[in-house]
């Protein structure tokens, strides 16, 4: 695995200080009322989540993780950390619309912070990463301007976004609120049982990230069906930023 490096001037050579490479990612969590019959089981599968990652240094090392749960407001629920220094998984409470452009612009201000804070850690930070997991449609009416900040190619911080969509979510709004892949539970699957597979997916997409030194997009999540991204955001990006 190839690891950037910093040039510190030495005596007659160059002596380089290897950098430990850190993808940004971000847990986006519709926590609106429709959420609440299932908000035992969301809690649990985050305690599960949790311990898994804590328990794998080589993925918390890479991925550092934030949390944020969204309703009628968006609030930060986990500042962005490796996950093994969280004793005890925050628990979620569900109540509320489904507000998408507090949760896009939460994203927003929080990546400026984050990546600041990582590379002054001495961290090579990637091109950070959001996975949005939702049941229902927006509630609020400029969703997609909120959305268009969010991935605007001329703010050389945009992230990646998976979206996972279940219960009454919008296959329309799935595609358009990601930039690499979207996916929507199939007919049939409980909102519970999306809940794990989602959870899950994003899991495997992690440790398969920390072991290429680069964000693995996932290619497919069982109970879910593939959905269609909007063509404006499929191109080709650097895993890493200016």
């Amino acid at each position: 695995m190839d690891f950037p490096h910093d040039a510190v001037p030495g005596s007659g050579a160059d002596i380089y200080r290897l950098q430990q490479k850190c993808l940004p990612t971000y847990l986006v969590i519709d926590a609106s009322t429709s959420m609440k019959p299932h908000e035992s089981t969301l809690n649990r599968t985050l305690a599960q989540l949790h311990a898994t990652i804590s328990e794998s240094p080589r993925v918390s090392e890479f991925a550092h993780m934030s949390l944020i749960a969204f309703s009628t407001e968006a609030h930060l629920i986990i500042e962005m950390t490796d996950l093994d220094r969280i004793e005890v998984m925050p628990e979620v409470v569900c109540n509320g619309l489904t507000n998408y452009s507090a949760a896009f612009d939460l994203v927003r201000s929080r990546i400026e912070t984050d990546v600041d804070d990582l590379r002054a850690q001495g961290m090579a930070v990637l091109r950070p990463v959001m996975f949005l997991l939702t049941d229902g449609a927006p509630t609020d009416e400029h969703w997609h301007d909120a959305f268009r900040r969010l991935v605007d190619r001329s703010w050389n911080r945009y992230p990646h976004v998976i979206s996972y969509g279940f219960g009454a979510a919008n296959p329309d709004v799935l595609g358009k609120v990601a930039t690499k892949a979207a996916f929507l539970a199939e007919a049939g699957v409980d909102q519970d049982r999306a809940l794990l597979e989602a959870l899950g997916s994003l899991l495997n997409s992690l440790v398969a990230s920390s072991r290429a030194g680069e964000m693995q997009i996932p290619r497919h999540a069982p109970g879910f069906t593939e959905q269609p991204v909007s063509s404006e955001y499929l191109t080709v990006s650097a895993e890493y930023m200016d």
